[in-house]
């Protein structure tokens, strides 16, 4: 038996026929770029979310760039980002803002962002500047604490952008993430719970003016062809992935309901001292992009799964702030630090069967 740790081919197989009717019409149609494709998954996206507005864009990084850029910040800007997430985010932050103060924050041990560590920043340094933006990143499919974050956010006149391109689905507070922020931003890596096949990203808001001006800033600055009212980008959705994802939405519900039982099963089943499980969620629907556990023998726990056949995964084993390009922010985020040289991420995708979660389980007790 070899168990993967994703299997997006079986995503493919479960959207083939109606995939292969809509490439039919998109390519009868020749509308590549724009076009009623990406405009009705920028509509069931919307829908989905509980949202007024979606933005498709080129990828999960510049919807983080562009969803900052819609927000129309002056200089100076302080911006608070997890010290445990995926670089992408830094990126996409400093790319939109170049000059901002960007404050990492330690996670607590649901690998999200510590809202009383980011009070403490708030209160240290929110006054030193014109403008504040607090981006929580749904971390493996989990939503953060968004009620501690909208009191913080309100308390200290800061704007919410939210990173949610790892929680597709994931619902606190009776609200999806991304219908949080001013403006949120998606990945749809193709690994994702809702994954093109190819790069694409997308952006939510409610906001009608923050949605004029992303629509804008996608394509070149520009709503009517040739006449450019902002320097803008080429970062635009193409037809081929909206088609892909316009499928794909429609079962995203189901496969993350496939995750959740996977995950509960191995929260009930794996039984081993030498493993740190994720909490079940209370009040929170956690979508599993990730099942993120903890070991202090990481290395050989690696080569066991693999020796037996079992794939794994690291999300992530270098903080953003051991980097080399980021040592001189000079943080030392202790969990985070820690964390990374523990976690290790098990396979879950809607597509395994029961017999390959408890051949995993039971290894695993077996380590």
């Amino acid at each position: 038996m070899q168990i993967k740790f994703n299997n997006l081919n079986a995503q493919y197989l479960e959207i083939k026929d109606n995939l292969t009717k809509s490439f039919d019409k998109l390519f009868s149609d020749s509308s590549y770029i724009g076009g009623p494709m990406v405009e009705e998954f920028e509509k069931e996206f919307s829908k989905y979310i509980g949202v007024k507005y979606s933005i498709g864009v080129s990828n999960g990084t510049d919807a983080i760039m562009l969803a900052i850029k819609g927000l129309c910040l002056e200089e100076p800007t302080i911006i608070y980002i997890p010290a445990n997430t995926f670089v992408a985010t830094i990126f996409g932050a400093e790319q939109a803002l170049p000059n901002a103060r960007i404050e990492l924050i330690d996670c607590n041990e649901d690998y999200l962002i510590d809202v009383q560590k980011l009070e403490q920043r708030l209160k240290r340094t929110r006054i030193l500047y014109k403008n504040s933006i607090i981006m929580p990143v749904h971390l493996y499919g989990k939503s953060c604490d968004m009620a501690k974050i909208i009191d913080l956010a309100n308390k200290y006149e800061s704007y919410i952008v939210e990173d949610a391109s790892q929680s597709h689905g994931s619902i606190i507070l009776n609200k999806k993430t991304g219908s949080f922020g001013h403006a949120s931003a998606f990945s749809l890596y193709p690994g994702k719970n809702l994954g093109a096949m190819g790069d694409a990203g997308i952006i939510t808001t409610d906001s009608e003016e923050v949605f004029n001006i992303i629509k804008k800033l996608r394509n070149l600055g520009s709503q009517e062809k040739y006449v450019h009212e902002l320097k803008g980008f080429n970062h635009r959705l193409d037809s081929i992935q909206a088609a892909v994802l316009i499928e794909k939405i429609k079962k995203l519900d189901s496969w993350n309901k496939a995750r959740i039982k996977i995950a509960n099963y191995y929260i009930d089943k794996i039984k081993n001292p030498k493993i740190i499980l994720p909490k079940k969620s209370e009040h929170i629907e956690h979508v599993y992009h990730i099942f993120c556990i903890r070991t202090n023998q990481r290395d050989n726990l690696i080569s066991y799964l693999k020796n037996n056949n079992i794939e794994s995964g690291i999300h992530y084993p270098i903080p953003i702030e051991l980097m080399p390009m980021y040592k001189n922010l000079n943080f030392n985020n202790e969990n985070t630090r820690q964390f990374s040289n523990q976690i290790l991420s098990l396979p879950i995708h809607p597509f395994m069967n029961e017999t390959e979660v408890e051949y995993i389980c039971d290894i695993l007790n077996k380590f």
